[in-house]
């Protein structure tokens, strides 16, 4: 028995470029349709909610009372910027003495003695001397 070939269709790019089109266009339709659909549902939803808390938790706030912020009353105050840096180091430096402990700077500065003794010995303005530090002559 002799076999039988089977005819090959010969198709140009451009045809195949079209069917792809088509199919991509149904798809894209067929999504729509679907998003429609289910935005409806979603809106019958929605609207079954709020029916809800109506019934169950009443209708809203009172005609008095209104939710949110307050708006500010009288004049309007205007905020200093907060200081970057270490601030008032020039203040604890002239308050210490020509010799230092640690534990002087944190009387004055609190959690900022670290920030102001880096500056200090960076500028040059306190050396390490024996069990705490020592101003430099300048």
């Amino acid at each position: 028995m002799p076999r039988r070939r089977r005819r090959q269709k010969v198709t140009s790019a451009l045809a195949i470029v079209r069917a792809a089109r088509a199919a991509a266009k149904n798809a894209l339709d067929s999504l729509r349709e679907e998003i429609r659909g289910t935005t409806a549902k979603l809106a019958k939803l929605i609207a079954e909610e709020r029916s809800f808390k109506t019934e169950l938790f009443g209708g809203g706030a009172p005609a008095g009372r209104r939710r949110g912020r307050q708006a500010p009353r009288g004049p309007k105050r205007r905020r200093r910027g907060r200081r970057k840096g270490a601030p008032k180091a020039e203040r604890f430096f002239q308050k210490l003495g020509n010799a230092f402990t640690l534990e002087d700077v944190r009387k004055l500065a609190g959690k900022r003695a670290g920030i102001s003794l880096a500056q200090w010995s960076r500028a040059k303005r306190i050396r390490k001397a024996g069990k705490g530090y020592q101003k430099v002559a300048a």
